[in-house]
């Protein structure tokens, strides 16, 4: 069973790692951000952290996952969900501690990075349900 989970966490993270990029990707190209404005967001935001951020979430999600339904099995899977939403939640507001970019891109950063922090818990939703139908 703990290899089901570690295949289930590490493709959630894969695919929320694929998810990432393609979204930064589409919305540099989109915004027109390039040259010294892309440099400035490539600093703030490295494309290694865009990767291994959500392998990493989905990885301790998983562990969280898997402790709250063997020490609290009717009331675990919820305590999960409430505090996996209220992290991804609490920690797309920290973009908002993101200086030293490219005075053009100040204020467009924030529609950049803020939903990237919910890719890992809606991908992890995703491949729950196709890793374990049975469970709630």
């Amino acid at each position: 069973m703990i290899i089901k989970y570690a295949y289930f966490a590490l493709s959630a993270g894969a695919f929320a790692s694929i998810v990432t990029v393609v979204y930064s990707l589409a919305y540099e190209n989109a915004t027109a951000i390039e040259g010294e404005q892309l440099e400035s967001l490539r600093g703030a935001l490295p494309m290694v952290n865009l990767i291994m951020a959500p392998f990493l979430g989905c990885i301790v999600a998983t562990a969280g996952y898997v402790l709250a339904r063997k020490y609290l099995s009717k009331i675990g899977p919820f305590l999960f969900y409430f505090v996996f939403s209220a992290v991804s939640i609490l920690t797309s507001f920290g973009i908002f501690t993101v200086y030293d970019l490219h005075e053009e891109i100040m204020y467009t950063v924030y529609g950049y990075a803020m939903p990237m922090h919910f890719f890992p818990f809606l991908s992890w939703v995703t491949f729950k349900a196709l890793f374990f139908p049975e469970q709630k």
